[in-house]
C-alpha cells in the first residue's frame, strides 16, 4: 500500500512538472522565434488548466505572437484582444516587428469600446451561498467557478458552481472563501479573495462587491481597524434630500419678500393714480417698473424654489437606506474582509 501511495505521488509530481514545462517551453520557443514548437506548448499548456490570471494572460500573448508571426491576423488579434481582456495595460516592446504590431494595435482599437474582465460576488448567510456574477467578460472566457471556502476555520473545501448560479456553501458560523472564475479548462481568468484575505459571511446577511485585479492576487494581510460604513458609496452632499429642501425653503422665502414688496408698490401705485395730480408722472413709472422687476423676481423665486420642493422630494424617497459595514481583521497567518449589517 505504501509503495502505490508513493507511486502515486511520483506520478503526480512528473505531471506538475510536465505542466509547469509546458509554460517554460513555450516561454522559451517564443524568445528563439521556434513558432511551430512554441503552438505546441501553448495549446499544452492552455489545456493543462492550472495557470492563474497573470500566466493565462501571458499565454494569450504568446498565441498572438505566433499565429501573427505566421500570418493568422484574424485569429492573432483574437488571442491579443484576451490578453488585453486580462490585462489592460498590455504592451509590445519597442522594435517589435510590425507584421506583429498590427494585429496587436488592431485588438487595442477594438478593446477600447469594451471594458476588460470584471466579476462580483454577491453571498447570502441563511442559507449560505456565494453567487459569481460576471460583470464583463468580452470573450465569454468564464465557464464555471471553485469556491474555496472554510467553516468555523476548519479543513478547506472546493465546491464546484456555474457562473451567476447560487453555489451552495458548508454551514457555520463563520466562513472564509475566495472565489475563482475557470476557463474550459480549469485555469483561472479571474479571482475573488484569496486564502490570506479572505471574503467572510457573517452577521445577518452578506453582499460582497469585489471588482477583480487582473492578475493573480496573492493578498496581504490587513492591519485591524475600525469598522468602516459604505459611507463611500452614499449620495454626495449636494444630492441629499434635507439639502434640496433647505435651498427650496431659502429661496420660496427670498421669492415671497419680493412678492410682498411687488404687493405694496401695487397698491402704492394706485394711490399715486388716484392723486396723480399732486405726484409727477415720472414718479408712477419709476413705481410701476419696481413693481414689475419685484413681481418678476416673485414668480423666478417660485418656480426655482418648486423644482427644488419637487426634486428634495424625488431624493427622499429613492435615498438608499441600506446600512452595510465593512472591516479588515487580523486572523491568523492573514487577514480577512468582513462584510455585515442590515436592509
Amino acid at each position: 500500500m505504501v509503495r502505490w501511495g508513493l507511486a502515486a505521488l511520483a506520478v503526480l509530481a512528473l505531471v506538475g512538472t510536465a505542466r509547469g514545462d509546458n509554460l517554460a517551453d513555450a516561454r522559451k520557443a517564443v524568445d528563439a522565434s521556434d513558432y511551430d514548437a512554441a503552438r505546441t506548448a501553448i495549446d499544452k499548456a492552455l489545456a493543462d488548466g492550472t495557470h492563474g490570471p497573470e500566466d493565462l494572460a501571458d499565454l494569450y500573448r504568446m498565441k498572438g505572437i505566433v499565429d501573427a508571426a505566421e500570418g493568422n491576423n484574424a485569429a492573432a488579434t483574437t488571442a491579443f484582444g484576451k490578453w488585453l481582456a486580462l490585462d489592460p495595460k498590455a504592451a509590445l516592446p519597442t522594435g517589435t516587428s510590425p507584421k506583429i504590431t498590427r494585429p496587436f494595435d488592431a485588438a487595442k482599437d477594438q478593446a477600447k469600446g469594451r471594458d476588460p474582465v470584471k466579476v462580483k460576488t454577491e453571498t447570502t448567510s441563511d442559507p449560505p451561498t456565494v453567487t459569481l456574477v460576471v460583470v464583463s467578460d468580452p470573450f465569454m472566457m468564464i465557464s464555471k467557478v471553485r469556491v474555496h471556502v472554510r467553516a468555523d476555520g476548519g479543513k478547506e473545501q472546493i465546491v464546484l458552481g456555474q457562473k451567476k448560479l447560487a453555489i451552495d456553501l458548508p454551514k457555520g458560523k463563520r466562513l472564509d472563501l475566495y472565489v475563482e472564475a475557470l476557463d474550459d479548462n480549469g485555469n483561472r481568468v479571474a479571482i475573488v479573495g484569496s486564502s490570506d484575505v479572505p471574503l467572510v459571511i457573517t452577521g445577518a446577511r452578506g453582499n460582497d462587491v469585489v471588482v477583480v485585479p487582473h492578475h493573480e492576487d496573492k493578498g496581504k494581510p490587513l492591519p485591524p481597524g475600525p469598522t468602516q460604513s459604505h459611507e463611500a458609496h452614499a449620495r454626495p452632499l449636494y444630492l441629499k434630500w434635507w439639502m434640496w429642501t433647505g435651498v427650496a425653503v431659502a429661496v420660496g422665502a427670498g421669492g415671497t419678500y419680493f412678492g410682498l414688496q411687488a404687493r405694496s408698490e401695487s397698491d402704492q401705485l394706485n394711490q399715486l393714480n388716484a392723486n396723480s395730480s399732486d405726484h409727477t408722472f415720472d414718479e408712477a413709472k419709476a413705481v410701476e417698473s419696481d413693481a414689475r422687476r419685484d413681481v418678476l423676481l416673485f414668480n423666478v423665486g417660485m418656480g426655482v424654489a418648486g423644482a427644488f420642493a419637487i426634486g428634495a422630494a424625488i431624493l427622499y424617497v429613492t435615498e438608499p437606506h441600506a446600512e452595510t459595514h465593512l472591516a479588515a481583521v487580523p486572523t491568523s497567518g492573514g487577514g480577512a474582509v468582513v462584510v455585515g449589517g442590515h436592509f
